[in-house]
Protein backbone atom coordinates (compact mmCIF):
# COMPACT_ATOMS: atom_id res chain seq x y z
CA UNK A 1 0.00 0.00 0.00
CA UNK A 2 1.27 3.49 -0.82
CA UNK A 3 2.49 5.59 2.08
CA UNK A 4 4.05 9.01 1.82
CA UNK A 5 7.22 10.09 3.48
CA UNK A 6 7.20 13.48 5.16
CA UNK A 7 8.52 15.24 2.08
CA UNK A 8 6.13 18.03 1.30
CA UNK A 9 6.01 21.52 -0.09
CA UNK A 10 3.32 23.91 1.09
CA UNK A 11 2.92 27.34 -0.44
CA UNK A 12 0.37 30.07 -0.02
CA UNK A 13 -0.06 31.77 -3.39
CA UNK A 14 -1.99 34.49 -5.14
CA UNK A 15 -2.95 36.46 -2.05
CA UNK A 16 -2.33 39.97 -3.30
CA UNK A 17 -5.35 40.16 -5.61
CA UNK A 18 -7.91 38.57 -3.28
CA UNK A 19 -8.76 41.51 -1.08
CA UNK A 20 -10.22 43.76 -3.77
CA UNK A 21 -10.89 41.94 -7.02
CA UNK A 22 -12.69 38.83 -5.79
CA UNK A 23 -14.65 40.67 -3.16
CA UNK A 24 -15.87 43.18 -5.72
CA UNK A 25 -17.16 40.29 -7.85
CA UNK A 26 -18.91 38.71 -4.83
CA UNK A 27 -16.75 35.59 -5.11
CA UNK A 28 -15.77 34.29 -1.70
CA UNK A 29 -11.99 33.98 -1.39
CA UNK A 30 -10.25 30.86 -0.15
CA UNK A 31 -6.73 29.87 0.85
CA UNK A 32 -4.84 28.35 -2.10
CA UNK A 33 -2.15 25.71 -1.62
CA UNK A 34 0.29 23.82 -3.78
CA UNK A 35 1.68 20.56 -2.45
CA UNK A 36 4.24 18.17 -3.85
CA UNK A 37 3.85 14.63 -2.50
CA UNK A 38 6.53 11.94 -2.64
CA UNK A 39 6.38 8.30 -1.63
CA UNK A 40 8.61 6.49 0.86
CA UNK A 41 11.17 5.99 -1.91
CA UNK A 42 11.31 9.75 -2.50
CA UNK A 43 9.48 9.37 -5.80
CA UNK A 44 6.78 11.82 -6.80
CA UNK A 45 3.26 10.41 -6.74
CA UNK A 46 2.33 11.29 -10.31
CA UNK A 47 -1.06 11.64 -11.97
CA UNK A 48 -3.10 10.05 -9.22
CA UNK A 49 -6.35 10.94 -7.50
CA UNK A 50 -5.83 11.51 -3.78
CA UNK A 51 -7.97 12.50 -0.81
CA UNK A 52 -7.03 15.67 1.06
CA UNK A 53 -8.00 16.71 4.57
CA UNK A 54 -7.16 20.32 5.44
CA UNK A 55 -7.76 21.37 9.04
CA UNK A 56 -7.37 24.72 10.75
CA UNK A 57 -6.29 24.92 14.40
CA UNK A 58 -5.49 27.74 16.78
CA UNK A 59 -1.72 28.13 16.70
CA UNK A 60 -1.20 27.36 20.38
CA UNK A 61 -4.01 24.84 20.77
CA UNK A 62 -5.22 21.46 19.53
CA UNK A 63 -8.82 22.64 19.23
CA UNK A 64 -10.10 22.00 15.71
CA UNK A 65 -11.44 25.25 14.26
CA UNK A 66 -12.52 24.03 10.84
CA UNK A 67 -11.80 21.11 8.51
CA UNK A 68 -12.79 20.08 5.03
CA UNK A 69 -12.04 17.28 2.58
CA UNK A 70 -11.40 17.29 -1.14
CA UNK A 71 -10.56 14.84 -3.92
CA UNK A 72 -7.80 16.15 -6.18
CA UNK A 73 -5.34 14.89 -8.78
CA UNK A 74 -1.58 15.15 -8.80
CA UNK A 75 0.13 16.23 -12.02
CA UNK A 76 3.09 14.75 -13.88
CA UNK A 77 5.43 16.16 -11.22
CA UNK A 78 3.43 14.89 -8.28
CA UNK A 79 2.07 18.36 -7.49
CA UNK A 80 -1.53 19.02 -6.60
CA UNK A 81 -3.39 22.25 -5.91
CA UNK A 82 -6.46 23.00 -3.88
CA UNK A 83 -8.24 25.97 -2.36
CA UNK A 84 -9.21 25.69 1.27
CA UNK A 85 -12.79 26.89 1.47
CA UNK A 86 -13.97 25.02 -1.62
CA UNK A 87 -14.17 21.52 -0.15
CA UNK A 88 -16.73 19.54 1.85
CA UNK A 89 -17.12 20.40 5.54
CA UNK A 90 -15.53 17.77 7.78
CA UNK A 91 -15.86 19.15 11.32
CA UNK A 92 -14.75 21.89 13.67
CA UNK A 93 -16.06 24.76 15.80
CA UNK A 94 -17.18 26.69 12.72
CA UNK A 95 -19.18 25.26 9.82
CA UNK A 96 -17.72 27.65 7.25
CA UNK A 97 -14.30 29.08 6.51
CA UNK A 98 -15.91 32.52 6.40
CA UNK A 99 -17.27 32.33 9.96
CA UNK A 100 -13.81 32.02 11.55
CA UNK A 101 -12.73 35.16 13.48
CA UNK A 102 -9.76 35.89 11.23
CA UNK A 103 -8.84 39.10 13.01
CA UNK A 104 -7.03 36.95 15.59
CA UNK A 105 -4.48 35.86 12.93
CA UNK A 106 -3.21 33.00 15.08
CA UNK A 107 -4.01 29.88 13.09
CA UNK A 108 -2.21 26.98 11.45
CA UNK A 109 -3.30 24.62 8.69
CA UNK A 110 -2.62 20.90 8.98
CA UNK A 111 -2.79 18.81 5.83
CA UNK A 112 -3.33 15.07 5.58
CA UNK A 113 -3.64 12.98 2.45
CA UNK A 114 -4.71 9.46 1.61
CA UNK A 115 -3.57 7.81 -1.63
CA UNK A 116 -5.65 4.93 -3.00
CA UNK A 117 -3.44 1.87 -3.51
CA UNK A 118 -2.49 0.85 -7.04
CA UNK A 119 -3.82 -1.63 -8.01
CA UNK A 120 -7.00 -1.11 -5.95
CA UNK A 121 -7.50 -3.16 -2.77
CA UNK A 122 -11.01 -4.29 -1.84
CA UNK A 123 -12.32 -2.63 1.31
CA UNK A 124 -9.67 0.09 1.36
CA UNK A 125 -11.00 3.09 3.31
CA UNK A 126 -9.31 6.45 2.86
CA UNK A 127 -10.55 7.60 6.28
CA UNK A 128 -8.32 4.96 7.86
CA UNK A 129 -5.25 5.82 5.80
CA UNK A 130 -4.49 9.47 6.46
CA UNK A 131 -0.84 10.48 6.38
CA UNK A 132 -0.03 13.63 8.33
CA UNK A 133 2.09 15.96 6.21
CA UNK A 134 2.59 18.59 8.88
CA UNK A 135 1.23 22.10 9.31
CA UNK A 136 2.01 25.66 8.30
CA UNK A 137 0.94 28.99 9.81
CA UNK A 138 -1.86 30.76 8.03
CA UNK A 139 -0.34 33.68 6.19
CA UNK A 140 -1.58 36.54 4.11
CA UNK A 141 -4.93 35.41 2.69
CA UNK A 142 -7.09 35.64 5.85
CA UNK A 143 -6.95 39.44 5.67
CA UNK A 144 -9.15 39.09 2.59
CA UNK A 145 -11.49 36.77 4.49
CA UNK A 146 -11.62 39.25 7.35
CA UNK A 147 -12.50 42.00 4.88
CA UNK A 148 -15.41 39.90 3.61
CA UNK A 149 -16.70 39.40 7.15
CA UNK A 150 -16.75 43.01 8.32
CA UNK A 151 -18.41 46.11 6.94
CA UNK A 152 -15.62 48.22 8.41
CA UNK A 153 -12.65 46.54 6.72
CA UNK A 154 -9.16 47.45 7.91
CA UNK A 155 -7.60 50.02 5.57
CA UNK A 156 -4.85 48.56 3.40
CA UNK A 157 -1.66 50.60 3.59
CA UNK A 158 0.37 48.55 1.16
CA UNK A 159 0.16 45.32 -0.78
CA UNK A 160 2.24 43.91 -3.57
CA UNK A 161 4.54 41.29 -4.96
CA UNK A 162 8.27 41.67 -5.50
CA UNK A 163 10.26 41.02 -8.63
CA UNK A 164 11.96 37.63 -8.79
CA UNK A 165 14.69 37.69 -6.16
CA UNK A 166 17.93 35.84 -6.86
CA UNK A 167 19.87 34.66 -3.79
CA UNK A 168 18.78 37.79 -1.93
CA UNK A 169 19.78 38.49 1.66
CA UNK A 170 17.02 41.04 2.24
CA UNK A 171 14.20 42.97 0.62
CA UNK A 172 13.31 46.62 1.27
CA UNK A 173 9.66 47.65 0.88
CA UNK A 174 9.31 51.43 0.81
CA UNK A 175 5.94 52.77 1.89
CA UNK A 176 3.89 55.82 0.98
CA UNK A 177 1.64 55.78 4.04
CA UNK A 178 3.21 56.16 7.50
CA UNK A 179 4.24 52.86 9.06
CA UNK A 180 3.01 52.41 12.64
CA UNK A 181 3.89 49.95 15.38
CA UNK A 182 0.41 48.44 15.52
CA UNK A 183 0.02 47.90 11.76
CA UNK A 184 -0.79 44.33 10.78
CA UNK A 185 1.88 42.81 8.53
CA UNK A 186 1.69 39.53 6.60
CA UNK A 187 4.49 38.20 4.39
CA UNK A 188 4.49 35.10 2.19
CA UNK A 189 7.45 33.51 0.40
CA UNK A 190 6.40 32.41 -3.08
CA UNK A 191 8.48 29.91 -5.02
CA UNK A 192 9.24 30.23 -8.70
CA UNK A 193 9.40 26.47 -9.10
CA UNK A 194 9.22 23.19 -7.17
CA UNK A 195 10.62 21.81 -5.02
CA UNK A 196 11.32 24.64 -2.59
CA UNK A 197 13.48 24.80 0.51
CA UNK A 198 12.75 28.22 1.95
CA UNK A 199 14.89 29.98 4.54
CA UNK A 200 13.39 31.65 7.54
CA UNK A 201 12.92 35.40 7.68
CA UNK A 202 12.30 38.23 10.10
CA UNK A 203 10.75 41.64 9.66
CA UNK A 204 12.21 45.02 10.66
CA UNK A 205 9.98 48.09 10.84
CA UNK A 206 12.19 50.99 9.85
CA UNK A 207 10.04 53.81 11.22
CA UNK A 208 12.63 56.51 10.47
CA UNK A 209 12.81 55.74 6.73
CA UNK A 210 9.17 54.58 6.57
CA UNK A 211 10.01 51.19 5.12
CA UNK A 212 9.81 47.51 5.86
CA UNK A 213 12.90 45.30 5.59
CA UNK A 214 12.59 41.54 5.21
CA UNK A 215 15.81 39.77 6.22
CA UNK A 216 16.35 36.14 5.15
CA UNK A 217 18.26 33.64 7.27
CA UNK A 218 19.81 32.25 4.07
CA UNK A 219 20.02 33.49 0.46
CA UNK A 220 16.51 33.34 -0.99
CA UNK A 221 15.38 32.93 -4.61
CA UNK A 222 11.73 33.55 -5.41
CA UNK A 223 9.03 36.16 -4.82
CA UNK A 224 7.74 37.96 -1.76
CA UNK A 225 4.08 38.89 -1.37
CA UNK A 226 3.17 41.33 1.39
CA UNK A 227 0.13 43.00 2.91
CA UNK A 228 0.11 45.81 5.47
CA UNK A 229 -3.15 46.91 7.09
CA UNK A 230 -3.92 49.64 9.59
Amino acid sequence: MYRLGIIIFLLLIGASGFTVNLWAQHVMPGIPFQVQARDRFNQAVKQQAIHVNAAIYFSQDTQLVYAEELLVNTDEQGVFQFTLGKGQFAGGLFTSLYKIPWEKMEYRVQIKIAIPPQPPIAGWNYQQNWVDLGSVPVGIVPYALYAVQTADSPPIKSKGRSVNLLAADSLVIRLENPLELDDGIAVTLEAERLPLSSPGYFIHRDMVRNQLIIFFTAPYTGYITWLIVD
